[in-house]
């Protein structure tokens, strides 16, 4: 058996994960209990509407307490008690199955009522100093959902790991020939991070922001908290705005990629090991086998993920077009054009989601050699081992001359013309008309977006860069242009989801209050059983 001598950073992450592991039982704490009947539809629910609007699987929880302030917050009803708005999210969250039944403590209720007390009064000071941020009320909650979450679920192992990497990671950039404050650079850094390893949506990166630049938001409570940052709103969002936009954070996010691939794996194979990390950092050849296990694993999970949101998006996809060729369509055809076009009919109703599994599909394995590397940089970053995988990389500041900007503005303006031209004249001896040929592209494009989006998903383990070819860049050359439509289309698309708007105000509010009739139907029943027992 081989023997390794762990760094000082590995031996941190090993004391803390100790700590995390060291939990009281429940077995004495009163929890939270609610009908399984009633869970079922809810679960259902949550399922249904996951597909219309799909996010990753560790932002459901946080995204579900976020419509449900919304609704608090926003609707006529926001001034019911913060202890009934906190237990209607830990009730919400169990009847969805977020949390499994009787696994949280009451206590958790009372400590919810103080966050969200902050949080109301935070909105009344906002109100009545107004303010001119755009969707401020929507980030403000977004804040609130991540906070609550936090104290629902530990956050400390993620944590852990984030700290973790940050330790690693920050030696091997140079980023002293940038014009930015190490402050700066560093909270990029630990965003890029997060981004990557924790799969953190904006919500949670401004959370990361506020408690960055505003600890004290923290330590207060009620009316003192709401006084306290609602002067501080307008400079606080202005502050997300700039940071995100930022690109440095792009720049980093190529580089850090691929550094935090054996991270990844890493935390999956301590994982197996909960109360006993620190033996397997010790012994090597149990490691290799554990992490050589854990990629492939992780490989075939990150398939079958990619495949089941193949799936989501190829069903969503075709009811979308089904019902636009009954309402916009037929009509149109019928009616203007004056005769109906069935060949241009059908390929718009199949080819996107035929796109859309052809490129599930062909997403293959790293690969071998992919494989290697990765056993190699775990055994770098626990060890004092000399980097390799870890290698220094310099940034530098870019000073792009205007005539190169002006040149590669013109080329992709150029590309893009060719690649729509091409479509277009494409549709137009297929024989569609200006109503179908713009849902074609429409589709196309989101799927294209879509369908990189699920490659750089496959590609996050990657850690062999990829051969050039000549077909290559000629698919890169005539998709991307579409791939950007889409990717507009998308981020457009998301903020007006008219779906999601039905289902969030306009069945899920009625809905979510039927079932709670029921639940409090059910438990009243039970209390009257016990009286006469």
């Amino acid at each position: 058996m081989t023997t390794l001598s762990i760094n000082e950073n590995s031996a941190e992450l090993v004391d803390l994960l100790a700590s995390t592991n060291t939990s009281d039982s429940l077995t004495t704490v009163k929890t939270i209990h609610v009908s399984e009947l009633t869970s079922l539809p809810a679960f259902a629910y949550e399922k249904i509407r996951n597909i219309v609007d799909y996010k990753e699987e560790n932002l459901l929880r946080k995204n579900a307490i976020s419509r449900l302030l919304k609704r608090k917050f926003i609707l006529p009803q926001f001034n019911q008690p913060s202890a009934a708005v906190a237990q209607a999210i830990i009730r919400e969250l169990i009847l969805s199955r977020y949390l499994a039944n009787d696994s949280v403590p009451e206590s958790v209720i009372a400590q919810l009522s103080v966050v969200l007390d902050k949080y109301f009064a935070l909105f009344d000071a906002i109100r009545h100093r107004g303010c001119e941020i755009p969707r401020w009320r929507e980030q403000i909650l977004g804040l609130a959902a991540v906070e609550c979450d936090s104290y629902i679920v530990s956050t400390q192992e993620r944590h852990a790991y984030t700290a973790f990497a940050t330790k690693l990671i920050r030696p091997s950039l140079d980023l002293t020939l940038l014009d930015q404050s190490a402050d700066r650079q560093n909270i990029q850094i630990t965003l890029t991070i997060e981004r990557v390893l924790n799969r953190a949506d904006r919500d949670i990166l401004n959370y990361y922001l506020l408690r960055h630049y505003y600890p004290d938001w923290f330590q207060l409570e009620g009316q003192a908290a709401g006084t306290y940052l609602a002067p501080l709103v307008t400079k606080l969002l202005q502050e997300f705005s700039a940071i995100s936009s930022d690109p440095l954070g792009k720049r980093l996010l190529t580089i850090i990629k691929r550094l935090l691939v054996p991270v990844m794996i890493f935390r999956q194979a301590c994982r197996s090991y909960p109360g006993r990390v620190n033996d397997l950092l010790r012994n090597f050849q149990t490691l290799e086998q554990q992490i050589r296990t854990t990629y492939r694993a992780y490989w075939r999970d990150t398939r079958r993920r990619i495949r089941r949101k193949g799936f989501h998006a190829m069903a969503y996809i075709f009811i979308t077009k089904i019902l636009l060729a009954i309402l916009l369509e037929l009509p149109y055809e019928k009616f203007v054009v004056g005769h109906i076009s069935y060949l241009p009919l059908g390929i718009n109703l199949l080819f996107p989601p035929l796109l859309m599994m052809v490129i599930t599909l062909l997403i293959k394995s790293p690969g071998a050699q992919n494989e290697e590397r990765i056993v190699q940089g775990v055994k770098e970053m626990i060890t004092d081992t000399e980097a390799d995988f870890f290698a220094t990389h310099q940034l530098t500041a870019k000073t792009t001359k205007f005539w190169a900007k002006l040149f590669y503005g013109l080329l992709y303006i150029l590309t893009m013309t060719a690649s729509f031209s091409a479509l277009v004249f494409l549709l137009w001896r297929l024989g569609f008309n200006t109503l179908s040929g713009a849902l074609f592209i429409f589709f196309v494009s989101l799927v294209s977006f879509f369908g990189i989006s699920l490659r750089q998903q496959a590609r996050q383990l990657k850690v062999v860069s990829r051969r050039e070819t000549i077909t290559t860049f000629l698919l890169d050359f005539f998709a991307v242009p579409i791939v950007a439509l889409g990717k507009w289309l998308s981020n457009t698309f998301d903020r007006y989801n008219f779906l999601v708007f039905v289902m969030d105000f306009l069945f899920e509010v009625p809905f979510k209050t039927i079932l709670k009739i029921i639940e409090d139907w059910f438990h009243f029943l039970k209390e009257k059983k016990e009286e006469m027992m």
